[in-house]
């Protein structure tokens, strides 16, 4: 007989999307409704079971906050007759268990309390169809594989799923790392797994499967695409379908504009409209109940208004707004990666300004720089390191530290664009 699972990971209960410009709906995002829909789609595909990869909390601080949707949910499923399988994560290692203990019920199931791995059986009408080993973190950062602690021993036919919080192929994470092969070298039907927020699947001829199914709420912009919980579906020990179902209504997007053919604003403008129309149409027939979607768009190409996007761009992320069937969009940001219609080996050739700024550029792009151009690198990496961690910066942005190809890359950005400046300057003399 076969046995149908919701599975998801990560929700945070505490939790809202961010570059959500309006309050309430920011509250209608929340990673709790998340939760509740979870449920109610549980309980409307009729499956025998949830599984919770961990990270169902956000944090310690979020106990009260937490408690009352999460028992909610739980009592609805046990109502349904639907079992809840879960194991703790990194964020809530030490509230999952305390919530489990407040809250009570015989239809959830807390699995590898202490980082010690624990096994159940799935029964139904008394009769076992399916085991579930779990592992919970012990702490907030746990620096070896779980993995180097399982003793089970499988030794009958019985599909066989895994419940696991970690990083997968990051040897040197902090949080549980294990590898492909680790996982693959267990004789299991399926690992669903935690921590990591993109969905992913792999479906190896032989050997289980491996699923993240990601955070089911999308909750910034580096998670971007569909988002929502997985229905597996087991028909025997090495039989297995997973599918996903999109139930985020916030979708983070990128959208790439070529402007290698616009030459006036009127241009750049109506390009941008026609380019921006098509991606959301397309996201809007995506399916689920998606409403509200943040866009990055990144404006590539040789261009002659290389110099003046930045401009033409600058009012987009307050005055954009488009509404395609019931999705609504809204620019977060816009990158202005634009080209000059330079040739700059031809300039190279040149021993004025302009020319020796080619050359400088040239040589940043082959990466084949002199003690000069390695020192002006050097001294620019530091100086954005200073202000990446300068105090009054601490508290906002989620962007990474500079690496030196960043520098190295706006150099480039920034010398081009003065390349432009200047030759601009010469045709007006």
């Amino acid at each position: 007989m076969s046995v149908r699972i919701l599975a998801t990971a990560d929700i945070h209960i505490g939790r809202c999307p961010t570059k959500v410009p309006d309050p309430e709906d920011t509250r209608r995002f929340s990673c709790a409704r998340m939760w509740q829909a979870i449920v109610e789609r549980a309980i409307q595909e009729k499956v025998d079971l949830v599984t919770l990869s961990g990270d169902i909390v956000d944090h310690d601080n979020r106990f009260f906050e937490a408690t009352g949707p999460l028992e909610a949910g739980l009592a609805k499923l046990a109502a349904a007759g639907i079992h809840t399988y879960a194991v703790s994560g990194n964020h809530d290692y030490d509230v999952l268990p305390r919530i489990v203990d407040a809250v009570g019920t015989d239809h959830f199931h807390l699995l590898g309390r202490d980082g010690r791995w624990e096994q159940t059986e799935f029964i139904r009408d008394g009769q076992p169809l399916l085991r579930i080993h779990g592992w919970s973190f012990p702490a907030n950062h746990v620096l070896t594989s779980p993995l180097a602690s399982w003793k089970a021993s499988i030794d009958d036919d019985l599909p066989v799923v895994g419940l696991l919080h970690a990083d997968l192929d990051v040897p040197d994470s902090r949080y549980a790392p294990v590898s492909r092969g680790e996982l693959e070298s267990r004789d299991l039907t399926m690992w669903l797994l935690g921590h990591v927020h993109r969905p992913q699947l792999w479906q190896a001829p032989a050997g289980p499967a491996v699923l993240y199914p990601g955070s089911p709420q999308a909750m910034d912009p580096g998670e971007t695409g569909r988002h929502g919980p997985w229905l597996i579906e087991v028909h025997g020990r090495h039989d297995v379908t997973a599918s996903p179902i999109a139930l985020s209504k916030v979708r983070y997007a990128e959208l790439t504009v070529d402007l290698s053919d616009q030459e006036t604003k009127e241009e750049f403008d109506s390009h941008l409209i026609d380019c921006t129309g098509e991606h959301l149409t397309d996201i809007a027939n995506d399916g689920g109940p998606l409403e509200y979607v943040s866009l990055r768009i990144d404006l590539t190409g040789r261009t002659l208004l290389c110099g003046q996007v930045d401009g033409f761009s600058e009012p987009l992320r307050e005055q954009f707004e488009r509404t395609v069937g019931q999705v609504t969009a809204r620019i977060d940001k816009v990158t202005n990666n634009t080209q000059p219609l330079i040739d700059l080996e031809e300039l190279a050739l040149k021993h004025d300004p302009p020319g020796i700024l080619a050359q400088t550029l040239l040589q940043l792009q082959s990466e084949q720089t002199d003690d000069h151009l390695a020192t002006l690198l050097h001294d620019a990496h530091q100086k954005q390191r200073e202000v990446f961690h300068a105090s009054a910066y601490g508290s906002i942005g989620d962007d990474k530290a500079p690496d030196v190809p960043a520098t190295r890359h706006g150099l480039i950005r920034q010398g081009t664009l003065l390349l432009d400046r200047l030759l601009a300057e010469e045709r007006s003399i």
